[in-house]
C-alpha cells in the first residue's frame, strides 16, 4: 500500500469516529488490516479497532482487538497495544487485570526507566483502586 493511501484511509477514519459512524469506521480499519502494511502499522490499526468497539461498548469486542493488536507487536518487543489494554482495563475497573499487566511488564529489559516510572505509578494507582 502507498502510504498516502494509508493517510488518507487513517484520517477517514478518524473523521468517521468523530462523526460517531463506528461501523463505517471499522470497516475501513478491517480494510488497512487486510491490506500489505506492516505488523506494526497492524498493531495499531487492531488498537484503533479496540478503541471503536469501546465507544460501541462492546468491552468483549475490545479485549479481542487489544489482543490481536499484541500478537502483532510482541514479536517486536512492542508494548504500545498491551499498555493501551492495561489502561483499558482501568478504565473499565477490572483493576487487579490492569495491575498484572503492568506488573508483568515491569521486569522486561527492553523498557526504559521512563517506562519502569510510568509502570510502577500506574501499578500504585491501581493498588489504591484495590483499596
Amino acid at each position: 500500500m502507498l502510504y498516502q493511501d494509508y493517510e488518507s484511509r487513517a484520517r477517514q477514519v478518524g473523521a468517521l469516529v468523530d462523526a460517531g459512524k463506528y461501523d463505517d469506521a471499522l470497516k475501513v480499519l478491517q480494510s488497512l488490516l487486510d491490506s500489505d502494511i506492516s505488523d506494526i502499522d497492524k498493531s495499531i490499526m487492531s488498537l484503533n479497532m479496540a478503541v471503536v468497539y469501546g465507544k460501541m461498548n462492546q468491552p468483549g469486542r475490545a479485549l479481542e482487538w487489544y489482543d490481536r493488536g499484541i500478537s502483532y507487536e510482541a514479536v517486536y518487543l512492542r508494548f504500545l497495544v498491551l499498555e493501551n489494554k492495561a489502561s483499558y482495563l482501568y478504565e473499565q475497573k477490572r483493576f487487579r487485570e490492569c495491575m498484572d499487566i503492568y506488573e508483568e511488564l515491569l521486569p522486561q529489559s527492553f523498557l526504559t526507566e521512563v517506562d519502569k516510572l510510568r509502570l510502577r505509578q500506574y501499578i500504585e494507582s491501581a493498588k489504591n483502586q484495590l483499596g
